[in-house]
């Protein structure tokens, strides 16, 4: 179950099944629901619809014949511990369902639009999106030419204070267009953690080089410098740092070694818009950064990304790789084998209006994660996520890990089916790459990946999307005590 606060008392629904169908009709006017709950003795009797009463007028029944006496179709009801799934089941064909107590007195009432599953993730548009969507398309410049793609690339490097940032058509793309940059050959090996989406380690594939997994900090899931240093050899040109869930790892420390050995850093920040370390943002301590703006995101263009560069250079290269290779001055003449990785100007449209909203997002995203660990802060069996010093964690999710799993390594999929049956879209983690077939051959001995695994395994996300009220949290955190028995 999905209760949003009440927004009508179910009394005015209810209607004792004496009473005229002239005063169940004014019922239903005033609730504007459709139809209304008969009762007898304050029990539940029936469900009548103003189809019901209009087909029961054209037979010849009066306004004042008693409404118990319209016909009707079967109607159905669910008590108060009612399953979710079964309940959507029940809204999709009947519209309105009266819920009732155990001696059938009706408590409440359920439609599309009162229960429904609380997603995990969702945008968030309050902002000034459609006014500047609809802005690019009276302009006519709706694809990756006008004047917010420009915009929305200047806001974004003062928000993270860079000097070179570059919009991309999604966070792959721009994934894509940091390892061209480093122009990397058959031979080079880019660094990459094992627990993470498989974005990172295709777009490498893509690339020509060879990805190699290396395990994660079991403390922030990010890729620990450790197995980095175990991993690094003659073809190394590249790691890929991924800030998982707004988390980061030990960036000063990996940045200061890769450094040393002259291995590029490429941040993928998809996960971490808001994330600082010494209140600098990620995407800025290594040669590259990227950033993904997916409707899921803390900040959305519906698809889209975009690049952090430190050098002139790199950015320049990126820019003429993003537009199909072609070179800057000399129209539709082609200095290199590039891609169309542009974004569009309605896209930036609606990244600039979320820019503008995005310190709020980021609080918003972080309040959220400090209720749900206040609310479950008693609750043994889960484990919250820990940070290393000096990090502003943007916690793009809440999520945890359950304790102790290998004693029970079914409670994580019981968990998951238990909150989707009360209406609560939860997930696992990623799966670990070295176990998918077609990734297999790129883990290292060297590694046990224990790391990895362990999280893969444990994991849980919950909904964290700005739009979630304290009743939505409250009703979550009830049921994960519900399910441990707390």
């Amino acid at each position: 179950m999905i209760q949003k606060p009440p927004n009508l008392n179910v009394k005015k629904l209810i209607v004792d099944q004496n009473k005229t169908i002239k005063d169940a009709l004014n019922n239903i006017t005033k609730s504007g629901l459709g139809a209304c709950f008969l009762t007898n003795n304050g029990k539940l009797s029936n469900v009548v619809t103003d189809g019901d009463i209009r087909r029961s007028l054209l037979k010849g029944y009066g306004l004042e014949d008693k409404i118990k006496n319209v016909k009707t179709k079967k109607f159905v009801s669910v008590k108060k511990t009612h399953d979710f799934i079964d309940l959507q089941k029940k809204i999709a064909k009947y519209k309105l369902v009266p819920i009732i107590d155990e001696s059938h007195k009706v408590i409440d009432y359920a439609n599309e639009k009162r229960f429904k599953q609380i997603p995990q993730s969702e945008p968030v548009f309050k902002g000034k999106e459609l006014e500047y969507l609809t802005d690019t398309i009276q302009s006519g410049w709706i694809s990756s030419v006008g004047k917010y793609v420009n915009l929305f690339e200047k806001k974004f490097s003062q928000f993270t204070k860079s000097k070179y940032s570059l919009a991309t058509s999604s966070g792959t793309a721009a994934l894509q267009l940091a390892l061209s940059v480093l122009k990397l050959k058959k031979k080079d090996e880019v660094i990459v953690p094992d627990f993470t989406f498989v974005a990172p380690i295709n777009t490498i594939l893509h690339s020509g080089a060879k990805p190699v997994l290396a395990d994660i900090e079991s403390k922030t899931l990010c890729i620990s410098l450790d197995s980095i240093k175990k991993l690094v050899n003659k073809n190394t040109k590249a790691v890929i740092i991924v800030h998982l869930y707004g988390n980061t790892p030990e960036i000063k420390k990996i940045v200061k070694f890769c450094q040393k050995k002259k291995i590029k850093i490429i941040e993928d920040c998809a996960e971490a818009f808001g994330t600082t370390f010494n209140k600098k943002h990620v995407g800025k301590f290594g040669d590259i950064g990227t950033f993904s703006f997916f409707g899921n995101k803390t900040i959305t263009t519906g698809e889209g990304g975009i690049l952090l560069f430190k050098k002139k250079e790199h950015y320049q290269l990126a820019m003429k790789l993003r537009n199909h290779g072609m070179n800057s001055i000399k129209k539709y003449w082609h200095d290199e084998v590039g891609y169309n990785f542009r974004m569009t100007n309605m896209q930036a449209a609606v990244g600039l209006a979320q820019l503008e909203q995005a310190n709020f997002f980021v609080k918003k995203k972080i309040e959220i994660q400090r209720k749900f660990a206040f609310q479950l802060r008693n609750l043994s069996k889960i484990d919250f996520p820990k940070k290393n010093k000096n990090i502003k964690h943007s916690h793009w999710l809440t999520y945890f890990r359950i304790k102790n799993f290998e004693k029970d390594k079914n409670c994580r999929n019981r968990l998951l089916k238990f909150l989707t049956n009360k209406g609560i879209e939860a997930r696992a983690g990623f799966y670990s790459a070295h176990t998918m077939d077609i990734y297999k051959k790129y883990q290292n001995k060297k590694l046990s990946y224990k790391n990895s695994l362990d999280a893969s395994k444990s994991l849980i996300s919950l909904p964290s999307s700005v739009n979630l009220t304290d009743f939505e949290i409250n009703y979550i955190a009830d049921k994960i005590k519900e399910f441990f028995d707390y």
